[in-house]
């Protein structure tokens, strides 16, 4: 999208030298228009006119094809423009010259007139980009023209394209219903955290009938933890999605985050919450935007998360602990997970590998509540791994290191595991209800054919 500004200079001029001239026909209004104007009248008539018509005077000229009568009228005509002279002060020829060039602008709309034209064009056209613009709270927004802002329903959070445009944010507030396709769900208080109890719910309708998925990406999420794997304290809990596509509760540190809601065959609205029980310091930032089935963010039908770039990492949700905000935190995964992450395959890579690239533990207990695996030893498959599990290449990987076996035998070291199977590429991660532990936190690297030419 392009704005283009019309804006009106204050000034024009013109490529030639002109005569500019008043005439005031009695001295009464003169002096009335000096006192007012400061204006000084000047002739209406050539000032070589002037000269000429006072030098034949002097030399007495009486040479002339007009009778002496005629002779006598034009002699008194120009003794009388002489007198006006006397009384009269001639302006010199000004010359009005053009105004300096404005500042160089982003980019000007083409125009046919050739530069030398007559008259300056007294309009400037400015025309931007409607591009990505960080705001002055730190949220990313879209550069508009004020009016574009305002009409779309966002604020004026800052400047962007030179002062000509406007870095627009839609926010959505507690209790309030939009249909933006693009907007962000914070705390009140954002970007400081709140202290207060929160009982907050937005609610979406589609943009376009044809959205398919809302992509949620969380700038800032830091709520309590989890208790045992249990969102008790806090709860971001998402509603009115496709009803086969089950999303977790969220709670904790999740900041870096993002997933996928499935509302393609949903009439929506799409409720977001967060519920809180204590009044505690917390913070949020989470963007949200609609997606149509062509979209490049778009990941296949099924995936809670998508990334797309030949590397990068996967983490368990509230696998962070850091905190922005000083919040109590226990890091571990959530209880009841079954879902997949999907990386989209990059042109020419045949084959994707993972390593270990933090502290893993995906824990899995017997009947009796006895640890399965001994302390930091890889699981593989459903004798070590029955319930709690990391699916890579269809082979189930869990314990405190990540190794399948089939690069290094040692299942107390961390070996990289690759997947060279075709098709989508996928990791499924799925947790019961009883036991937790601190998650995982997976580097990828997507290999290159080894026949690429």
């Amino acid at each position: 999208m392009i704005t283009i500004l019309i804006i009106m200079l204050s000034c024009f001029s013109t490529n030639s030298s002109r005569w500019y001239s008043a005439s005031l026909q009695n001295n009464s209004a003169v002096e009335s228009f000096k006192e007012v104007q400061n204006f000084s009248p000047i002739l209406t008539i050539d000032p070589e006119q002037y000269n000429y018509m006072a030098a034949k005077l002097k030399e007495g000229d009486t040479e002339s094809k007009y009778t002496n009568s005629e002779h006598r009228k034009q002699e008194e005509h120009f003794k009388y423009i002489i007198h006006q002279t006397q009384h009269t002060t001639f302006k010199p020829k000004r010359k009005i010259s053009r105004c300096r060039e404005p500042p160089r602008r982003l980019k000007k709309l083409k125009t046919d007139i050739p530069r030398d034209s007559r008259f300056l064009d007294i309009f400037e056209v400015i025309e931007f980009d409607h591009v990505p613009c960080t705001s002055s709270n730190g949220l990313e927004g879209l550069c508009l023209h004020e009016y574009d802002c305002q009409k779309s329903g966002g604020t004026n959070m800052g400047e962007c394209a030179d002062g000509y445009g406007t870095c627009c944010i839609v926010q959505f507030t507690c209790d309030s219903r939009s249909a933006s396709p693009k907007g962000w769900f914070t705390n009140r208080e954002f970007p400081l955290p709140t202290f207060d109890r929160l009982s907050c719910t937005i609610t979406l309708e589609k943009a376009w009938p044809e959205v398919k998925q809302l992509r949620l990406d969380f700038l800032t999420f830091e709520l309590l933890p989890p208790n045992s794997g249990n969102c008790e304290q806090d709860q971001f809990i998402i509603t009115g999605q496709d009803v086969n596509n089950v999303l977790p509760i969220l709670c904790g540190i999740n900041t870096g985050q993002h997933v996928y809601v499935e509302v393609g065959n949903s009439a929506g609205p799409i409720n977001l919450s967060i519920q809180t029980v204590t009044p505690e310091s917390r913070i949020f930032a989470i963007k949200i935007t609609q997606l149509l089935p062509n979209n490049a963010l778009s990941p296949p039908s099924g995936c809670l998360q998508y990334f797309q770039e030949e590397q990068g990492y996967l983490v368990s949700f509230n696998y962070r602990d850091i905190s922005d905000i000083s919040i109590g935190k226990t890091s571990s995964y959530l209880n009841n997970l079954n879902y997949a992450i999907c990386i989209q395959r990059q042109p020419g890579s045949c084959s994707i590998t993972y390593k270990n690239a933090g502290y893993m533990q995906i824990v899995n207990y017997d009947g009796e509540g006895l640890p399965i695996l001994p302390p930091r030893q890889a699981g593989v498959e459903i004798f070590n791994c029955p319930s709690d599990w990391l699916l890579i290449s269809a082979v189930r990987l869990c314990g405190e290191r990540l190794n399948d076996g089939s690069a290094v035998q040692d299942f107390s070291f961390d070996a990289p595991v690759t997947d060279s199977a075709v098709g989508p590429i996928m990791v499924w991660f799925r947790s019961d209800s009883v036991y937790t532990g601190r998650g995982f936190k997976l580097h990828y690297q997507q290999n290159v054919c080894l026949n690429a030419s």
